[in-house]
């Protein structure tokens, strides 16, 4: 049994983050398709979006030479929050980071558990960004995660990205809604209404959602609550079928945004471009864009890696964290923590993965 869910979990964890951390960088690569078509509108089409200082002839160059590097890699954290309307829409309910190695031109997505320990904030490491943002709104959360990171697995991040899953809600609208086959029909009676966290009486603060068996077309509204529902009786209401749902919501938004009929389109492409910029926090910088398309575009032609770290044990039959029992220690919380409480060697587990040392 444990061996299925690992293979189930990193099935999940793989597509879920090799969407969030090419997301950007799969609407550049679309920007310039677009504009092998529209010809001398390119410029002008750059221009309308704010990018017209872009030296696309850099593209040309190893993102080597533009991109902070430690060891020849560059790491790349992203962070997936529940955003505006959602109860603690700070908290970061997906975390992961994709280290490219300039060497080998692969990447490698190493999935973070969001119940690690993060001993110097004694908080999980789903709530940093959070603390972050609550001390300074204007680049905290970021500053203050990659800390923790570094922290916890010894990975240097170089750069962050922080997505607002009501993008997800906003996009499905854009492209006019997306097919699902529901494989299973599900009833939620506990689903939360925005804004009414508090309301009395408590019966109040929900709504009850229904899910028919077969393909439904679903709009961004009903979407997210495909994705989010929590509550409904038996396996689906199991965090691994909500997983499920998150995979095929976003295969289904992958495959309207990919189509000519939606990349072909100057006000799509503007308006997509203007979703990204109001749901997504990051410290890149404009001038880093051609770098990361040829990043992009050279990862495409190698397999992606993954790294799970996990309480569960991998194929090697090793588990490289614990689950202490609840103690004032953590706060009485179910929390994760480096293997005999060795934090150097969990980082150094995760050097021998990025190298391919067993």
């Amino acid at each position: 049994m444990n061996t299925r869910l690992i293979r189930l979990r990193r099935s999940l964890f793989g597509f879920v983050s090799l969407f969030l951390s090419h997301l950007f960088l799969i609407f550049i690569v679309l920007l310039l398709i677009a504009g092998l078509y529209l010809g001398t509108k390119t410029k002008s089409l750059l221009a309308q979006f704010g990018l017209s200082n872009l030296s696309l002839v850099s593209f040309i160059k190893s993102p080597a030479k533009t991109l902070a590097t430690t060891d020849g890699r560059t790491n790349f954290l992203i962070m997936g929050i529940r955003g505006q309307g959602a109860d603690s829409p700070d908290l970061t309910d997906t975390m992961l980071v994709v280290s490219y190695s300039h060497k080998d031109k692969t990447a490698t997505l190493i999935s973070i558990p969001r119940d690690l320990w993060v001993n110097s904030l004694k908080t999980k490491i789903n709530s940093v960004y959070h603390y972050g943002q609550f001390k300074d709104s204007k680049g905290g959360g970021i500053k203050l995660t990659q800390s923790a990171i570094s922290e916890t697995l010894g990975l240097p991040i170089h750069y962050s990205a922080v997505v607002d899953f009501s993008f997800f809600k906003k996009a499905i609208d854009l492209v006019g809604g997306i097919d699902i086959n529901v494989t299973t029909a599900f009833t939620d009676t506990q689903f939360p209404i925005p804004g009414m966290e508090k309301a009395l009486p408590i019966a109040s603060r929900f709504e009850t959602i229904s899910f028919s068996a077969g393909w439904q077309h679903l709009d961004g509204d009903l979407a997210l609550k495909f994705v989010r529902s929590r509550h409904a009786e038996g396996e689906e209401g199991t965090d691994i079928a909500r997983d499920r749902r998150q995979q095929q919501v976003i295969a289904a938004l992958k495959q309207k945004l990919s189509t000519p009929k939606f990349f072909m389109s100057r006000d799509n492409l503007a308006k997509l471009y203007t979703l990204i910029q109001e749901n997504t926090d990051t410290n890149i910088t404009e001038k880093l864009y051609p770098s990361l398309l040829r990043l992009a575009v050279d990862t495409m032609r190698q397999p992606i890696r993954e790294v799970v770290i996990s309480y569960l044990p991998d194929e090697a039959g090793f588990a490289i964290l614990d689950n202490p029992p609840v103690s004032t220690i953590y706060l009485n919380q179910w929390v994760l923590v480096a293997r005999d409480n060795n934090w150097m060697a969990l980082a150094q587990y995760i050097q021998n993965k990025l190298s391919g040392a067993q």
